[in-house]
């Protein structure tokens, strides 16, 4: 039977996720820096081997929560995402300016007829 996560690793889950998030600001406010895609997956991917309760997928899910309330995007917009990893990638949703990840989230409401 697992056990259930302790109050300080799920304060280190939001802490790598607040870290991903933190990642994917500064490279968007750079604009020049030479972060792509793949370097950002393998930050992504060093970050989550630090939490022992939480995977890569939830450290993610987590990042992408944040973000979306902080765009006051409809509760669930995150899920929304996740359900459509085949066609858009939650890590790289983080990556996104404002305004795309805005209309990603609106297209994806649309094909799936609303949250």
């Amino acid at each position: 039977m697992a056990t259930l996560p302790t109050r300080l690793q799920q304060q280190a889950r939001d802490r790598l996720a607040d870290a991903l998030l933190a990642t994917a600001e500064a490279s968007r406010l750079d604009g020049a820096g030479r972060l792509d895609d793949a370097g950002f997956r393998a930050i992504a991917e060093r970050l989550a081997q630090v939490a022992s309760a939480f995977s890569f997928d939830e450290i993610v899910a987590r990042a992408l929560e944040a973000r979306t309330r902080t765009l006051k995007l409809p509760t669930g917009s995150a899920d929304l995402i996740a359900l459509n990893s085949d066609s858009v990638d939650p890590l790289l949703a983080l990556r996104l300016d404002d305004d795309s990840l805005v209309e990603l989230v609106h297209r994806l409401e649309e094909e799936l007829g609303g949250l």
